[in-house]
């Protein structure tokens, strides 16, 4: 299954494509499972299980071979139910990085806060304030250089103003980084726990299975 990047060096921009592209990965690795879960299915439902159980004569092992067909598909069904959900569209806030999934991401990002909140504090928290600070700092020096009827100083204001925006800039877009880091490992994690699921639904179709070649051999 694919990990998730969090490769350090690269720019804000190339780093979002390859979280996105890792993301498309494991979303791609739950629509396989879908469809080899429901080709199962399908095989299951087909003509040839339920014309041999038309066949047997014992009904204790007509009822044996039922039973496995709905055990197995009661297997699948719970393969395709588990997996569907690394499908659902989720919803990535800061306040998740607390749940117990998120230790691997917490780890890298207190390992090497300055890449993933550059120089605007070492949390979340600190990042998200820091952005609102360069953006009042912003609007009020646009309101001061509205005012202002000095040229000279209108100059020195352009100037701050426009460093303020691109600070405030920065922090929002190593916010949405952040947010899309903590988006991806919740899919991974979903995908994680669809994998251990879709084991143990194996294990029951298999023991269906078992239970209807047994009735119908």
């Amino acid at each position: 299954m694919p990990d998730i990047p969090v490769q350090t060096g690269l720019p804000d921009g190339d780093r979002s494509s390859h979280i996105r592209d890792a993301v498309a990965d494991l979303r791609s690795t739950a629509r396989w499972t879908i469809v080899a879960a429901g080709a199962v299915g399908a095989l299951l439902l087909g003509g040839a299980p339920l014309t041999a159980i038309g066949e047997i004569d014992n009904i204790r092992d007509a009822i044996l071979a039922y039973a496995g067909l709905i055990i197995a598909l009661a297997g699948v069904s719970w393969a395709i139910w588990q997996t569907s959900e690394a499908l659902l569209p989720r919803i990535a806030t800061f306040a998740q990085l607390a749940d117990p999934d998120m230790a691997s991401l917490r780890a890298a990002l207190a390992l090497e806060p300055t890449a993933f909140y550059g120089p605007f504090g070492t949390s979340p928290g600190q990042l998200q304030d820091a952005a609102v600070m360069y953006e009042t700092a912003a609007a009020n020096l646009a309101a001061a250089r509205a005012r202002e009827p000095d040229e000279a100083r209108v100059r020195v204001l352009d100037q701050a103003i426009d460093d303020a925006r691109a600070n405030a800039e920065l922090a929002r877009r190593l916010e949405n980084n952040v947010l899309e880091l903590i988006h991806a490992w919740k899919v991974r994690s979903a995908v994680r726990r669809a994998r251990l699921h879709t084991f143990a639904a194996t294990i029951v179709v298999a023991f269906g299975a078992v239970l209807y070649l047994t009735a119908t051999s």
